[in-house]
């Protein structure tokens, strides 16, 4: 059979943490599944999509980038577990009201009701599952018993964890402050400028823009030295 009769096909993998997605583990496996079953039905796949992401999480953009090319191209959408492809009954049955053309490896001959039949079950039992969950929790934490990383001896060996984490949580916390000042000053550095060259006070500026609804980055009142700050930073910038 020359490939130009060959049944095309999209394979979509997808696995939900970042330390998943540098190891491989899982997409691989879900890959390997993909081809074997692309072979036995003498097709070919024409691309591969990758996505780190929650299967409860909408935004999907290799999803929707895979979606697109499958109608564009008159693919079919492959996927090795239903899971993989969405963890919500909603998404799923979107999908398939589209009129994508769909085969998921674990059930490679399931109609569309019994898609949307396994999808149903899986969800409900993730929702019995996290209840069970929460209420064990619970009822541990009620009982005196530390969970978590605050039971004794958590770290015990994993400092260098802890340590790594709270450095990462650190970044990105500065990072969100940079980007809301940043944020804050493109909107209020502009007015502040103007008052300032006008001859206005320090005083008299920040009550401008308190007038005006401009808060701080941290959705507080302005205050002079704030003001003297601000205007400092954009002298700086400029320089």
């Amino acid at each position: 059979m020359s490939q130009t009769t060959q049944a095309k096909f999209i394979s979509y993998s997808r696995v939900s943490t970042d330390e998943q997605g540098k190891s491989g583990l899982g997409i691989e496996a879900q890959q390997h599944a993909v081809r074997q079953f692309v072979e036995s039905e003498g097709g070919v796949i024409v691309r591969e999509f990758i996505e780190i992401a929650s299967g409860d999480d909408d935004n999907r953009p290799q999803l929707a980038a895979a979606i697109k090319l499958s109608k564009r191209i008159g693919a079919t959408l492959v996927v090795a577990k239903l899971d993989r492809l969405s963890r919500v009954v909603a998404q799923i049955a979107g999908l398939i009201r589209q009129g994508t053309d769909l085969r998921v490896v674990e059930c490679a001959n399931a109609s569309t009701l019994e898609l949307h039949i396994r999808a149903v079950i899986a969800q409900e039992e993730r929702r019995m599952i996290a209840a069970r969950t929460v209420a064990a929790l619970q009822a541990a934490k009620r009982a005196g018993v530390k969970l978590g990383s605050s039971r004794p001896g958590h770290w015990r060996g994993r400092e260098h964890l802890r340590a790594k984490g709270q450095q990462a949580a650190t970044a990105v916390a500065a990072a969100k402050r940079r980007e809301l000042r940043a944020d804050t000053y493109a909107a209020a550095l502009p007015i502040a400028t103007k008052l300032a060259a006008d001859g206005c006070s320090l005083h008299q500026i920040a009550d401008t823009l308190n007038t005006q609804g401009i808060t701080t980055s941290r959705g507080a009142v302005w205050r002079a030295e704030q003001v003297r700050r601000m205007l400092d930073a954009g002298k700086r910038a400029t320089a």
